[in-house]
């Protein structure tokens, strides 16, 4: 069983390593492209529930984008707070703040306020970002730029710099890209038109109108509450897959302020995961997953080292790879084995809400997990 683990632990870190060292060949950058400065109209469209913590910098940098022909619609979607406010405040001629309607049964809010952004939108282009996400002024020219690029596709997701500030988002936001990137959703798999994987950051999906329509839009996954990757995944049926892109540092957003956000924020995200099978096998998944994460550090002092060396080293060489997404203080980058530990437990407690029926995200509860 020891030496089973061991093997399996060295092939998965192997996998994540080779995975790392295979997209750095393939990853596009804004810094690939001049920025467009005027052409086909862009629509913003920004979701925001109970965000009033963020909004205003987050509105205020889009309406500072240099790109010429750019409207901005923020939708609030029935926030008990500020948010709207705030959202007014940072708003100028080309921002337009609207009240959502109230949710229909079997949506997800954020689906609701995109679908209702999307319909008072008038661009032949749309992206939809979130009320926390800050954008540098170049950064709708280059995006566009580079889907223009790429008309095969039917536009750009861009990766942003996720900002941490407590030692629980150091641990476990960095955890989450390197699942993501490595076992979620790997570059080769997201780029071969041969395989449905596909993946999308929420925070930045530029996407054209025709494509949007033609994979039937947030409408089509109305009930997910992991709509971005929903969203990609059909864009992809469809024949028109985004591009995956950094933002080169121009996107950067504080996903989650504490602990707490943290562990709430990852247990909605992980719905798409060990949520769809059995509790039974959600928690043998999720042990699984712990133990293959741990097992390079604890193996370094049992009989079988130089493996466990081998794959610690594979493990920190994904882990580094993340860093320019996700940058922290040098001491984390140890903490890779923490938090998949805590990303697995995430997981597990999302089984966990689809069997009592119900998860719960920004005040409202969701029935069998928002059909995720």
């Amino acid at each position: 069983m020891r030496r089973a683990l061991a093997l399996f632990s060295l092939a998965a870190w192997g996998w994540a390593a080779a995975v790392a060292l295979l997209d750095r060949r393939c990853r596009l950058t804004l810094d690939d492209v001049e920025p467009a400065v005027s052409g086909p109209r862009v629509s913003v469209i920004v979701p925001a529930r109970n965000e009033q913590r963020g909004i205003r910098a987050a509105v205020a940098s889009l309406a500072d984008q240099e790109y010429r022909d750019v409207e901005v619609v923020v939708v609030d979607d029935e926030s008990d707070d500020a948010t709207a406010a705030e959202a007014r405040a940072a708003a100028d001629d080309g921002v337009t703040v609207l009240q959502g309607a109230p949710l229909p049964d079997g949506w997800v809010g954020k689906s609701w306020a995109c679908v209702q952004g999307a319909e008072r939108a008038t661009g032949d282009w749309l992206l939809f970002t979130d009320a926390d996400v800050r954008h540098a002024p170049d950064t709708v020219g280059r995006a566009l730029a580079l889907a223009l690029g790429h008309r095969q596709g039917g536009g750009v997701t861009l990766l942003p710099v996720l900002e941490t500030g407590t030692a629980a988002e150091r641990v476990v936001q960095p955890a989450a890209a390197v699942l993501i990137r490595s076992f979620v959703a790997p570059g080769p798999l997201v780029r071969s038109p041969r395989v449905p994987v596909a993946i999308a950051a929420g925070g930045f999906i530029l996407v054209e109108r025709t494509a949007y329509e033609a994979a039937g839009g947030h409408a089509a996954v109305h009930d997910s509450l992991v709509e971005d990757a929903a969203l990609a995944e059909r864009l992809k049926a469809a024949g028109r897959p985004l591009t995956l892109a950094s933002s080169g540092g121009r996107v950067r957003v504080r996903m989650y302020v504490g602990a707490r956000e943290v562990w709430r924020g990852w247990r909605k995200n992980t719905s798409l995961g060990l949520a769809r099978g059995s509790l039974g096998l959600a928690m043998a998944t999720a042990g699984l997953g712990a133990a293959v994460s741990v097992w390079p550090v604890v193996g370094l002092v049992g009989p079988r080292r130089g493996v466990a060396a081998a794959a610690a080293i594979a493990q920190l060489v994904a882990r580094l790879d993340v860093e320019p997404i996700c940058p922290t203080p040098a001491p984390y980058r140890l903490t890779l084995p923490l938090g998949s530990v805590v990303l697995a437990l995430c997981s597990l407690a999302s089984s966990i809400d689809r069997v009592r029926g119900t998860v719960s995200w920004r005040g409202r509860s969701y029935a069998h997990g928002g059909g995720a």
